[in-house]
């Protein structure tokens, strides 16, 4: 590449269109397991603490959203990239003992009553075999399809000699992140023609940007020449920086980004109660394009001191 680029990552005040876009994939997310849900007529198996349990993987895995602009040609493109944290719905699934081995419902309900469900699928340790990729790529169909401007990232094994991987001393746990699989992703692409490298990123993420993601958005800025910015949310519980004004107001946009989707997945993930969902869309960039030029107005239409 002609120079090594840099992805900065920044926490994000929040507001109505930062919120509004992550929701609007995170329910995209949570509609996908209504889908398969009522596909493969989930919905009277397990008991309460199981479907807790589910409620609770859908509504905590970290969204990220992403779109990475190049130049070919003389004309520029983009490509959105929407991701959730966490292995094929069908793996959450078994996890919690709705579906077996064999893709089937299991009957009764029968078991324990599962945990509390305060750890997310994303954050817990997974290993991505041959057998799970297979199934998160077969579940493309309960989402948006997938267009040249828009992809639901979905897990993918390391490229071949790639520089996109989960580091440190936890890397197993961070194998499955929502930002990692973007990563991943614009790696192959680029590797296979489908963008150009030396582009622009912007992102969006529901959590704080963990350090095994920090240096994977640092080796594909460096090795590909990219430049940009991911917006962080920063959870209550996260430790991100000085405690200024900006992070206790990333916490907040975060608690209610997080009431949001609980609530959604309360609503619509209810034993005996799972419907189909009507079909939807990814929201388009340019209609984000338009709310981050609607809040950098009012943001700088604010008095000194407000």
């Amino acid at each position: 590449m002609a120079h090594a680029g840099k992805i900065e990552i920044e926490v994000s005040p929040g507001g109505p269109g930062i919120e509004g876009t992550l929701f609007s994939d995170s329910k995209l997310f949570a509609d996908a397991f209504r889908t398969i849900i009522v596909e493969k007529k989930l919905a009277a198996g397990g008991n309460s603490g199981r479907w807790g349990k589910l409620r609770s993987d859908v509504h905590s895995a970290t969204v990220s959203r992403m779109t990475y602009s190049y130049s070919r040609n003389g004309r520029t493109f983009t490509r959105t990239y929407h991701a959730r944290s966490g292995p094929a719905m069908e793996v959450v699934l078994a996890r919690n003992k709705l579906i077996g081995v064999d893709g089937n419902a299991v009957s009764g309900t029968s078991g324990t009553s599962g945990t509390s469900g305060s750890e997310s699928e994303g954050s817990r340790p997974y290993s991505m075999s041959e057998e799970d990729i297979a199934k998160d790529f077969s579940e493309r169909k309960y989402y948006p399809a997938d267009t040249p401007t828009d992809i639901r990232v979905r897990n993918l094994a390391p490229v071949d000699d790639g520089i996109v991987r989960s580091s440190g001393k936890e890397a197993a746990i961070h194998s499955a992140d929502a930002e990692l699989k973007i990563f991943r992703q614009i790696e192959k692409d680029v590797a296979e023609g489908a963008v150009e490298a030396g582009g622009t990123l912007t992102g969006y993420v529901s959590k704080a940007v963990c350090p095994s993601c920090t240096a994977a958005a640092e080796n594909l800025a460096e090795e590909y020449g990219i430049d940009g910015t991911i917006h962080q949310l920063v959870e209550p519980g996260a430790e991100v920086g000085l405690a200024d004004d900006t992070l206790l107001q990333s916490k907040e946009a975060s608690t209610q980004l997080k009431l949001a989707r609980k609530d959604y997945a309360r609503t619509n993930l209810q034993r005996n109660a799972v419907t189909a969902p009507e079909e939807g869309g990814w929201l388009e960039t340019k209609a984000v394009q338009s709310i981050e030029a609607e809040e950098a107005a009012r943001s700088l239409a604010q008095p000194c001191g407000e």
